[in-house]
């Protein structure tokens, strides 16, 4: 009911009250996202330690058993009578050791359950409703931006870098809302990625007065329709390949198959869901370049000009076909692809940044001067 009061008051103050408006739900914002860390934070420190935990009372009751089992069998051979069955422990379901309290999450597509407890399950639910309202405040906070500016907020890398931070938690947030814990294990990855994305935002908006300001479109952004479908496609792309290099890390980290670290999800399974995120991301950024052709024949005459941007989204998109080959068609797994995931997440960086920053383009407007 505040918010609504707040965003009533704003908008009867006109512009000058949206965009104040704007700024406070951009605050909001930041603030949930550190607190979203935070929880994440918690709740990958807790599910390791449970794990280490776990795999050491594992190891231990399967040395007193096997110590029952010698002892069991003398007995039994001197008295030639005597026969014991032994519970096995429950590999599912729920359990309770050393007062753990321990609950098995069982994985639709058969992968091995992932060990929490309630304690942990609610600290990652707390975290999943913080991560919502973040995307909801970061996405009034540029909705009344554009209202304000007249035109999508991407006019400038400050305005783009909000934009991709919004993208890349709601992409997040959906995979997490499909798989679960298992993509909650990377979810303090995305968090860390986010608030390095928000910081060098920040430094963009206050150093080149950014923050308060509403830029005039160059002439060759004024077809907003092409604008808007084009930068949005490519901010979603980007999202979707920041949100499958995640997957990639945890291939690497656990030796490129099998499950070395409990609290994560296996090779395999962080390569089925890194996967997901290529292909639904991979089409996205082939209609950027599509739209990016039309646009630069709208607006400088030309279809394709081997400018710095184009060129780098064009290798971008070719690094992730070659994946998606060697991997749909070549049948790589493992390591090969987790790099390949990772050179794909290093060029989508240098286009993100590497060429608004270092290398002059007709792109050059999204880089305040």
């Amino acid at each position: 009911m505040q918010l609504l009061s707040l965003t009533a008051s704003a908008a009867s103050a006109g512009p000058s009250g949206l965009a104040v408006m704007s700024n406070y739900l951009f605050s909001t914002a930041l603030v949930m996202l550190v607190v979203m860390t935070l929880v994440y934070l918690w709740y990958t420190i807790g599910s390791a330690r449970l794990a280490k935990s776990l795999v050491g009372e594992r190891a231990g009751g399967q040395n007193v058993r096997s110590k029952q089992a010698v002892a069991k069998a003398a007995v039994a051979t001197a008295s030639s009578s005597v026969s014991t069955l032994v519970k096995a422990d429950s590999s599912d379901g729920q359990d309770n050791r050393d007062g753990h309290d321990v609950v098995m999450r069982e994985q639709a597509d058969g992968e091995r359950p992932i060990a929490l407890n309630r304690s942990l399950i609610s600290v990652g639910r707390v975290g999943t409703i913080v991560g919502w309202f973040a995307v909801f405040m970061l996405f009034l906070s540029l909705l009344f931006r554009t209202i304000v500016e007249q035109h999508a907020p991407w006019s400038n890398l400050y305005e783009f870098s909000l934009s991709f931070t919004t993208a890349l938690l709601l992409c997040y947030l959906i995979f997490e809302a499909r798989f679960h814990e298992r993509v909650r294990a990377w979810g303090l990855y995305v968090c860390a990625l986010a608030l390095v994305v928000v910081g060098i935002a920040l430094y963009i908006g206050f150093t080149y007065n950014l923050i308060n300001s509403s830029p005039q479109l160059i002439p060759a952004l004024q077809d907003q329709p092409i604008l808007t479908i084009h930068v949005s496609m490519a901010i979603f792309a980007y999202a979707l390949f920041s949100v499958a290099f995640g997957a990639g890390l945890i291939m690497l980290a656990q030796g490129g198959e099998g499950q070395r670290y409990r609290w994560l999800p296996s090779a395999e399974a962080a390569d089925e869901l890194g996967y997901k995120a290529v292909i639904v991301g991979f089409p996205l950024l082939a209609l950027t370049l599509i739209l990016g052709a039309y646009w630069a024949n709208y607006a400088w005459g030309h279809y394709w000009s081997w400018d710095p941007k184009e060129t780098s989204a064009l290798i971008t998109w070719l690094i992730y076909a070659v994946y998606l080959h060697a991997r749909g068609i070549r049948g790589w797994r493992g390591k090969r692809v987790a790099w390949l995931l990772t050179i794909g997440f290093a060029a989508t960086l240098f286009t993100y940044y590497g060429v608004s920053f270092f290398v002059p383009s007709l792109h050059s407007y999204a880089t305040p001067r």
